[in-house]
């Protein structure tokens, strides 16, 4: 059963630049460390244009189960430099923003 973790946070609007900047970083350790990632199937992040939250980002991970989902997290929960990206993460966002939910596949 495929799950993805969907976050959503909005971005401080003076903190656009250097949220895209982060995210650039993040992709690129998760390129760089594959074994710290290997359950993760896909990695998407989107700008909400209209609806909802218009101009808030949301990311999209992929697992085939939660299983692999806790093995992925409790690994980047001891990775200090992925653990100082998500420090960072913090400082950009709007205080309470942050919004994150579980989807597994219906069919």
């Amino acid at each position: 059963m495929t799950i993805f973790v969907v976050e959503t946070v909005v971005v401080k609007p003076e903190k656009h630049e250097e949220f895209k900047l982060l995210m650039q970083r993040v992709l690129k350790y998760k390129q760089e460390n594959p074994e710290l990632f290997k359950e993760v199937k896909s990695w998407k992040l989107f700008r909400q244009m209209f609806g909802g939250t218009a101009g808030a980002y949301v990311s999209m991970w992929e697992f085939e189960n939660l299983t692999d989902l806790e093995k992925c997290w409790a690994k980047e929960d001891k990775d200090k430099e992925f653990q100082k990206m998500h420090q960072e993460l913090l400082q950009f966002i709007e205080p309470a923003t942050f919004f994150m939910e579980i989807w597994a596949s219906a069919i």
